[in-house]
């Protein structure tokens, strides 16, 4: 639940935000990403670590997801629908 938590933090402060809004906030996003979906890595010498997902469309931030890894295995995504119920969804892989 830590990260549901953390990327209902996220979406309250970056949803409907510019790129050079969130590239100010995070940096430069990762070589994969691509014109509409940013990639932010945030891996630790743990064997949990995480990767921030921004989705954009005509620059604006609409969509952002969380996917965890345990020892670099993707093993759940957390992602947010806005108006439906639930908000947020976790998908576990194992």
């Amino acid at each position: 639940m830590k990260q549901v938590e953390r990327l209902r933090k996220l979406i309250n402060e970056n949803l409907y935000e510019s790129k050079s809004d969130i590239q100010k906030r995070f940096g430069s996003p990762t070589k994969k990403s691509e014109h509409s979906i940013w990639f932010y890595r945030n891996f630790k010498l743990s064997p949990i670590n995480y990767e921030t997902i921004f989705i954009f469309e005509e620059d604006i931030v609409v969509d952002i997801c969380i996917y965890e890894y345990f020892l670099a295995i993707e093993v759940k995504n957390i992602f947010y629908f806005e108006g439906k119920n639930p908000e947020f969804k976790e998908i576990s892989f194992y």
